[in-house]
């Protein structure tokens, strides 16, 4: 072979090399695999995202979060500084932020489309003051464009302020694309050719202009998607991402941001915790570079693709031979190509209806919240039911009532006890109202405050009384005895309950007329007749709250221990491995809902039993740090599906939280009093919540997300405050000193 033929071989080679394009390829491969992750990323994750761990065991010793990349089972590249799964993070969060970019993207592409073609179409001194106009939006940051539009909209509003913010400025460089080839087709002869045929300036734009500009569209929406992405990221650095609109102060001048589901922009602004240690910054980081990466590169691809240079005399299909790619021309391509040309208005219009569907579904799968709708309840129950039975409002320990106290209460009657009172009222379902004193007694109170009758006990009593649908009345008391009356306060019967060990929670009745109470670290359980069914030692520390029945009564709960009804045995319910467990208090319990749950820290996991298999059916958590130094006091679900923690400690701030189905913090309330009770869930998921102050004691109505509370009233009065119990229209206290009646106001 001569040099020369060897040269044009060469040269041959090296044309053929030039026809691979390379940025196309790969900018497909890699937007395909961030499509991928948004569309199916969640169904791949090992954990759930929301699920935080502050004691795992690394290396046989037990650390803190963030745990390191590849060192803990389960946690493929480690955990963020709250110890929640990065890996399963980052699957959630692909999904919204992509979302978020490919809508923002979309408007300024829109918008630079429009205004481009009217810049490059105008002339004279309209032409130069659109100009203007362009080079002066081209000259302002996007970033700081973003940040004042952002700020402007209210972050609160999510994806809507992401859109005004980064639109302000952002479609200035289609528009310039977009202007200059307006001009270059404007002075073209077919431009010339269709005025002298009398179209319109509208009409050339649409039918001329923009069809020869549509071929630039998908180009310019790669680099668009591109460039909001990077932008995005900034923000998110700066604090600045979807769902960070919710801040709360924790003290004077200091207040934090809640993070709710993971978010690319969320997740890079609490990525970098320590400057020695930026793998999950680096990680995090990495993910958003592929998605940079691939979308400039699928946007030069396109360029490339759609320049003159590359459409020049190339065989569309060189993977195949020559006849064969020629039969795929003659046979499928042309006529394929032939009918898509003959309908294009049609397919235009069906894509465009398509992706505006495809996208909708996306955005109402991530950001829809569904409403709190009533479920049906799985509760059991028997007979006619108590207004408030037992010490937490019916013996599945809810505290949710079905009643709302919207207006005011007024204190319309009280009852002085010169000895002092014990626990929580119990109210009848004809509203007969029932105490418990210090002087050992059962007292009963007719709804417009008189005595009914007093019936004596033989210890002091512990607890609030229960009340079964039979109507009698369950009394335990100091000693483990446990005492029923019959509605008139006639003694049926009286037992030894917790075998020698005192009483230490008020008694709780299920259908069956079974009574269950706590007694130190047991859980004691005895039949209607007062024999006794069962001892059970449910923990290993002393306890003063009541158990709380399953909702289907087939389990009672005692923190983490779930007893069997029927047999008193134990049941193993691993919801959570051991390790896991440390210093999170866990505790089982149900909803008003008629679910299962069980509190891990500040996790509620729901689940059930699909014969002998454990089920995980929900996780919800919250960002806790910086707003509350302890693990909840209290925790419920309302019929409703709302999440709510209760925060309390003798001298530490007070809070209520509620979530709502996607883990998002819609109620963070502080309540500054000392002493502070729970006394109800509302209807509505409000909370009545009262506090003793020196010489008065304070009550308020909170409702979920509200800054103020519904009403607020005072007692005055030094005693302490013991519980409370709500039906219709009544709220009941009892304080050290007596039983207080407050009635709502007609509005």
């Amino acid at each position: 072979m001569t040099t020369k033929s060897a040269a044009m071989s060469f040269s041959g080679l090296q044309s053929q090399r030039k026809k691979t394009n390379w940025p196309l390829l790969i900018g497909a491969i890699l937007v395909g695999f961030m499509a991928f992750l948004a569309i199916l990323g969640p169904s791949f994750a090992p954990q759930n995202p929301m699920k935080e761990n502050y004691a795992l065991k690394v290396n046989d010793k037990i650390r803190v979060p963030p745990y390191p990349a590849f060192e803990v089972p389960g946690y493929f590249l480690g955990t963020d500084q709250y110890g929640r799964d990065l890996l399963s993070r980052i699957l959630w969060a692909v999904r919204p932020t992509m979302i978020m970019v490919v809508t923002v993207a979309g408007v300024r592409l829109i918008l630079g489309l429009v205004l481009g073609m009217i810049i490059g179409w105008s002339e004279g001194s309209k032409s130069r003051l659109l100009e203007s106009l362009l080079s002066t939006a081209l000259s302002i940051p996007v970033l700081i464009a973003a940040l004042i539009g952002i700020f402007m909209a209210g972050i609160d509003r999510g994806l809507w302020a992401f859109i005004f913010g980064l639109g302000l400025t952002g479609w200035a460089e289609t528009a310039r694309m977009v202007s200059e080839q307006t001009r270059m087709i404007k002075s073209q002869t077919f431009i010339e050719a269709a005025r002298a045929l009398g179209a319109s300036d509208r009409r050339i734009l649409y039918s001329h202009v923009l069809r020869q500009i549509m071929s630039l569209l998908w180009m310019l929406l790669a680099f668009e998607i591109s460039s909001t992405l990077l932008v995005s990221a900034e923000l998110g650095f700066l604090g600045y991402f979807i769902g960070g609109g919710i801040w709360v102060e924790i003290s004077d001048f200091n207040a934090v941001n809640v993070e709710g589901l993971p978010e690319l922009g969320q997740m890079i602004s609490s990525s970098l915790v320590k400057i020695t240690d930026p793998s999950t910054l680096i990680i995090v980081g990495s993910v958003i570079g592929i998605g940079v990466l691939g979308f400039n590169l699928l946007g030069e691809g396109l360029r490339l693709r759609l320049s003159q240079e590359w459409l020049r005399g190339r065989r569309r299909f060189r993977f195949l031979s020559e006849a064969a790619e020629e039969w795929f021309e003659e046979r499928l391509l042309r006529p394929a190509l032939f009918w898509i040309e003959s309908h294009r208005t049609a397919l235009s219009v069906a894509t465009v209806i398509l992706i505006i569907l495809s996208g909708s579904w996306l955005a109402f799968k991530a950001l829809f919240i569904k409403p709190l709708a009533a479920s049906e309840s799985t509760f059991i129950t028997s007979g006619s039911q108590p207004l408030w039975a037992t010490d937490r409002h019916d013996p599945y320990g809810t505290l949710w009532v079905p009643v709302s106290l919207d207006s005011e209460p007024k204190v319309i009657w009280n009852i002085p006890l010169a000895n002092g009172t014990v626990g929580r009222p119990s109210v009848k379902e004809d509203g007969t109202i029932f105490v418990l004193s210090k002087a050992k007694e059962l007292l009963a109170i007719s709804p417009d405050g008189q005595m009914i009758w007093k019936a004596p006990l033989d210890e002091i009593p512990v607890g609030a009384p229960a009340l079964d649908a039979t109507g009698r009345i369950i009394v335990a008391d100091a000693k483990g005895y446990v005492t029923v009356f019959d509605e008139n306060g006639n003694r049926l019967w009286h037992v030894l309950a917790s075998n020698g060990r005192e009483a230490t929670s008020g008694p709780l009745v299920d259908a069956k007329g079974n009574i269950y109470l706590t007694a130190v670290d047991t859980v004691a359980a005895l039949s209607p007749d007062g024999t006794s069914l069962w001892r059970t030692k449910a923990a290993d520390t002393y306890l003063e709250e009541p158990p709380r029945l399953s909702p289907d009564q087939s389990l009672i709960f005692l923190k983490n221990s779930a007893i069997q009804t029927d047999t008193g045995s134990l049941k193993t319910i691993e919801i959570a491995p051991p390790q896991e467990l440390l210093f999170t208090d866990p505790t089982f319990f149900s909803g008003a809902n008629g679910l299962n749950y069980y509190r891990l820290g500040h996790e509620i996991i729901g689940w059930h039993f699909e014969g002998a298999d454990l089920i995980i059916d929900s996780r919800q958590t919250w960002v806790h740090e910086g707003t509350v130094l302890l693990l909840p006091y209290d925790q419920g679900v309302t019929k409703g599906g709302l999440t709510w923690f209760y925060y309390t400690m003798f001298g530490v701030d007070t809070r209520m939280i509620w979530l709502d189905a996607q883990s998002r913090v819609i109620g963070n309330y502080s309540f500054q009093n000392p002493n502070p009770k729970l006394i109800a869930i509302g209807e509505k998921g409000e909370a009545i919540l009262c506090g003793s102050v020196t010489v008065r004691v304070n009550c308020i109505n909170i409702a979920p997300g509200a800054k103020q509370p519904t009403w607020n009233i005072s007692i005055e009065s030094p005693a302490p405050l013991l519980g409370g119990a709500m039906i219709p229209g009544r709220l009941y206290l009892t304080l050290d000193d007596g039983l207080y009646a407050l009635e709502a106001q007609e509005k």
